[in-house]
């Protein structure tokens, strides 16, 4: 159905400044992002198309302008403008998370998971914080390959004292989404939290993310101490 033929009030546009943005569907709100459909094909039956080969969003943040190219109508600009905003959402979770003030979890574990949950690499990171909890900064420490990253124990806590970090939270993902943490998973998570008794950095944690899951080895008693 083409946008002129629903009704005004009905219209994305519309719609989201009368009703509020939340009050759009999926596809609408995709409607809106799009902007336009093309000769053959209306904006929201292109919204559809969109979903159908995204699965509905669960697998929006893995594509690239390449990847949404490769749906009928939509070509360069519309790729770009879909991919943007993904990395504006990740943008907004990051800034959230690393507000100059404790961090909070749920705020970090929503961007780690923007950040790293849908990477077909798996990745080691860590989010470093002052005594009081604030946020420093974010950096990852090593790129893997699909089943295993490289953890350099001495690499992880030289980077914490770059940035004079009194507390570090490590994160990893695995890309095959199964956050079931491995041996190697287990043993590094203790090697981690050794090192930084040794070295007067508190490990808050260490997460596992992949996909829309996750695993705190603090919260799952893989932490010695905990």
């Amino acid at each position: 159905m083409r946008v002129q033929e629903i009704c005004l009030e009905q219209r994305p546009r519309e719609k989201a400044l009368q009703q509020g943005i939340r009050s759009l569907s999926d596809a609408e709100l995709l409607a809106l992002i799009l902007g336009s459909g093309t000769r053959t094909r209306p904006v929201m039956d292109l919204a559809a198309d969109v979903l159908k080969a995204t699965s509905s969003l669960t697998d929006w943040d893995s594509f690239t302008p390449a990847s949404f190219m490769k749906i009928p109508g939509i070509r360069e600009a519309k790729a770009l403008h879909l991919v943007a905003s993904v990395d504006l959402a990740r943008r907004i979770r990051r800034a959230k998370a690393f507000r100059s003030r404790p961090f909070d979890f749920n705020e970090v574990l929503e961007w780690c998971q923007l950040e790293f949950g849908m990477s077909p690499l798996e990745q080691f990171a860590a989010v470093f914080l002052d005594a009081r909890g604030r946020i420093l900064s974010s950096r990852v420490l090593s790129v893997g390959t699909q089943t295993e990253s490289l953890v350099s124990i001495k690499g992880a806590f030289r980077a914490a004292l770059q940035e004079d970090a009194a507390q570090v939270m490590f994160i990893h993902n695995h890309p095959s989404g199964d956050v079931t943490p491995s041996l190697d998973d287990i043993e590094t998570t203790r090697a981690l939290e050794e090192a930084g008794t040794t070295m007067g950095i508190h490990v808050v944690d260490h997460l596992i993310v992949g996909g829309s899951s996750w695993l705190s080895m603090k919260h799952a008693g893989y932490m010695k101490g905990e």
